[in-house]
């Protein structure tokens, strides 16, 4: 399932859309039915109208070749989304580091089970044993130790690069076994990219536009924002309808940073059903593929007896079964973009699903509406009843927002002048924050994503005070106060529910 950054994973989506599974499931037979152009583009038109996603682009291959690419929506005010459309991939970029390193070892510069300091000597974990044990595959597989998306506001709109993220990883509390638990992690791929660099001589950058995209005819897409042309038909993004700024992250690209088209990535998805080959040359050999799609670490969330067991994670992929075939496929989200990449390489079918309107669920509706008419089902249902499910989920959010401001208490006051809460502070893995007085209110920056993480401190109760960030991706955020013995400030912890981010795991405390 989609994330919303990095990522990557609608965590509880799964469970909330097993009914329609069950459905597609039911209808399934031996035979696939072949897809129309017409049914695909009557879908994604549906599909538009239903979840009024600002901009919407899918491509679907069957029997190995593109059957259509549909557009519909805007990548800006008032200009069309194309199928050439630029958007940030976000985490399917995953899949594009994994198919690095596997070129790498096909050439006999990398292995997978290669430990991880013998080409990067600084790596470091919190834990000494776990840091000279891990490999570049578990790099891959998410099954570090680390909880899912723990560190990644170290890398979210900061100025740390990767050197200096690498340098504060140490610090991250190990709370899973290692090689045991999944824990989907964005900095082990960022780890795995400065592997590339250091076996291939080139940066991770250079390694993905010129071994991949280049064979590939991508010609168009790009590693980075950064590296698009001006005037490059890219779409921008939008959360509630309302466009804004794209996110560009100084570290952590191979975890996320592609910028590709439904056009384009169709010769990936192609080459990888093509079994690795691609205009009669070998890109990705039969040992590759099998490595990348072997299940590494169990990620659980099915439901019903024939899919809870099986749903898994291999190199840069997630894999599950769909009519007891094996289901490749990845999510991606970065605030105000979300994608879909699947595969199912024994029937020679896949397709791409790229939005700029922030809506992982419209996304889950295509790929449920394809691979439920695979099975003999109605497509169309499938679009008409997850767009319910979302009206349930939007819902479900909305209510959540109240009860949470309805948690304020009224009539109380901050027990000292403003003035005793200014002061520097620090996160002994984040960094650096300074609160300070300004025009009589309190005033914080979140000093690595001072860009990003700052804004007025509006009294909320008693010793908290709420902080609406400039990003729109974030919902306001509660900082609570604490007193030393003597009653004077002694820190602050901060209250941002949001599953992308711990904020949770920040304690900052005065220096």
């Amino acid at each position: 399932m989609p994330s919303l950054l990095r990522s990557f994973l609608f965590l509880g989506l799964v469970s909330t859309l097993a009914p329609v599974a069950a459905v597609a499931q039911q209808a399934a037979q031996t035979t696939p039915t072949n897809l129309t152009a017409e049914q695909v583009t009557e879908w994604v038109t549906l599909a538009q109208e239903k979840f009024q996603t600002v901009g919407l682009a899918v491509a679907v291959i069957q029997d190995g070749e593109v059957l259509c690419e549909v557009a519909c929506g805007e990548r800006s005010k008032g200009v069309p989304v194309t199928p050439t459309t630029l958007f940030n991939i976000a985490s399917c970029s995953k899949a594009f580091t994994a198919a690095s390193v596997a070129r790498l070892v096909a050439a006999g510069k990398l292995g997978w089970d290669d430990r991880v300091i013998d080409h990067i000597p600084e790596f470091r974990m919190a834990d000494p044993w776990i840091t000279a044990h891990m490999t570049v595959r578990d790099l891959l597989c998410h099954r570090c130790g680390l909880k899912t998306f723990e560190g990644d506001l170290l890398w979210y709109g900061s100025k740390y690069d990767d050197k200096e993220i690498l340098r504060r990883m140490e610090r991250l509390p190990i709370v899973q076994s290692f090689r045991d638990k999944f824990g989907y992690q964005n900095l082990m791929f960022m780890v795995a990219g400065l592997i590339i660099q250091k076996v291939s001589g080139k940066s991770w950058e250079d390694y993905v536009e010129t071994e991949l995209f280049k064979p590939l005819d991508m010609t168009a897409s790009r590693a980075t924002a950064a590296r698009l042309p001006e005037g490059a038909e890219k779409a921008l993004p939008h959360i509630d309808g309302e466009q804004i700024p794209a996110s560009e992250f100084l570290a952590c690209k191979p975890a996320g940073a592609i910028y590709s088209s439904v056009h384009e990535l169709s010769s990936w998805v192609r080459m990888l059903l093509a079994d690795g080959k691609w205009q009669g040359k070998t890109m990705l050999d039969a040992d590759s593929l099998r490595e990348l799609w072997h299940p590494n670490v169990t990620t659980g969330g099915g439901s019903g007896a024939n899919t809870k067991d099986f749903r898994s994670y291999g190199l840069g992929w997630f894999l599950a079964v769909e009519r007891g075939m094996k289901l490749i496929e990845h999510d991606g989200g970065m605030p105000g973009f979300l994608s879909k990449v699947s595969l199912m390489p024994e029937e020679k079918f896949g397709f791409i699903v790229l939005n700029n309107g922030n809506d992982g669920v419209v996304n889950e509706a295509i790929k449920r509406a394809l691979l439920a008419a695979r099975a003999g089902g109605d497509g169309k249902a499938q679009i008409e009843r997850i767009a319910l499910i979302g009206k349930r989920i939007k819902a479900q959010e909305k209510a959540e927002r109240e009860a949470r401001e309805a948690q304020r208490i009224e009539g109380t006051s901050p027990r000292l002048p403003l003035g005793e809460y200014a002061g520097n502070y620090e996160d002994a893995i984040y960094g650096p924050a300074v609160v300070e007085v300004r025009d009589g209110k309190l005033y914080v920056e979140l000093t690595p994503s001072k860009e990003k993480l700052f804004g007025t401190m509006t009294h909320w109760h008693q010793d908290t005070f709420r902080v609406d960030f400039p990003d729109k991706f974030l919902p306001f955020a509660l900082f609570r106060f604490d007193f030393d013995y003597a009653g004077k400030v002694a820190g602050f912890r901060i209250d941002c529910p949001i599953v992308d981010f711990d904020f949770g795991a920040l304690d900052f405390r005065r220096r």
